[in-house]
């Protein structure tokens, strides 16, 4: 499958080109995403081997990152490594006592960490990754996807069903949580996947990065235990994915990503 034209991608100087895959390349990165998925299935029924498989992959990555010769690999494969550590760290945060809502503040503190630590070691600038605000003419699209938000968490919630994440909503509470759910759960996914790994799958892969990166998106709501969860999370992050090529921001992405949780975490349950 081609590429799509330049004007349609927006695709900057440095991804114009993007290097030829090798076969073995290929198959590393095919191993991988079958690593992952096979780590993620692991851990629904044995978490603690689940842990310790994403554990492995994380090191193998670190470690192939510096020996790769290639360093558009190389990076890809450092920007990769964030997938196993979202996991590990959403496995082992001991949060016993604290409220639900503050599981999604402190496993994104070293997310946070972990992405921007590699855009300065990638020398990226916050362009790169989507960090910018879209052109006007894309301002449509960006409200296209944000209202996109509203079917897609409805539908969500009915396939889940998640317990309350609050009970009650005081305002101040309320406000509270909707805040760290849009950066917690919606920047800081859209960032890491849309973001920073889409960028390095693109200019390693071509047009093939995008479906990369959304089956790896896919993949990790395996832990839902719901196949039509996953189904819906392939084809939402198709469309954050094109949308974030298309207008070079991830804002738009953020705010219905955040918006699909919101719905799915705080008003579904008390209200659908």
């Amino acid at each position: 499958m081609k590429l799509l034209p330049e004007e349609n991608l927006n695709i900057t100087s440095e991804q114009k080109l993007p290097l030829k895959m090798s076969r073995h390349q290929k198959v590393i990165c095919g191993i991988y995403l079958l690593l992952v998925a096979s780590a993620e299935v692991s851990t629904i029924y044995m978490p603690i081997f689940g842990i310790a498989f994403h554990v492995a992959i994380l090191f193998s990555l670190l470690i192939f990152s510096v020996l790769a010769k290639n360093p558009t690999f190389a990076d890809f494969l450092l920007a990769f490594a964030i997938v196993p550590l979202i996991r590990i760290l959403s496995l082992s945060m001991p949060l016993t006592h604290l409220a639900y809502i503050m599981w999604f503040l402190l496993i994104s503190i070293p997310i946070f960490i972990a992405i921007f630590a590699c855009m300065r070691l990638q020398r990226l600038s916050l362009k790169d990754v989507g960090m910018a605000f879209p052109k006007v003419k894309d301002l449509p699209i960006e409200a296209g996807v944000v209202l996109l938000a509203l079917p897609t968490g409805i539908l969500e919630y009915h396939i889940l069903m998640p317990e309350p994440l609050l009970y009650g909503l005081e305002p101040i509470l309320l406000i509270v949580s909707v805040f760290i759910i849009i950066i917690c759960t919606g920047f800081v996914e859209e960032l890491a996947f849309r973001g920073l790994m889409q960028y390095h799958a693109v200019k390693m892969m071509g047009w093939w990065g995008i479906p990369f990166i959304t089956a790896t998106f896919a993949i990790m709501h395996i832990g839902n235990l719901n196949y039509w969860d996953v189904l819906l999370a392939f084809i939402l992050g198709g469309v954050y994915a094109l949308v974030a090529r298309k207008t070079g921001s991830i804002y738009g992405v953020t705010l219905s990503h955040g918006l699909v949780n919101i719905i799915l975490f705080l008003i579904g349950p008390v209200y659908l």
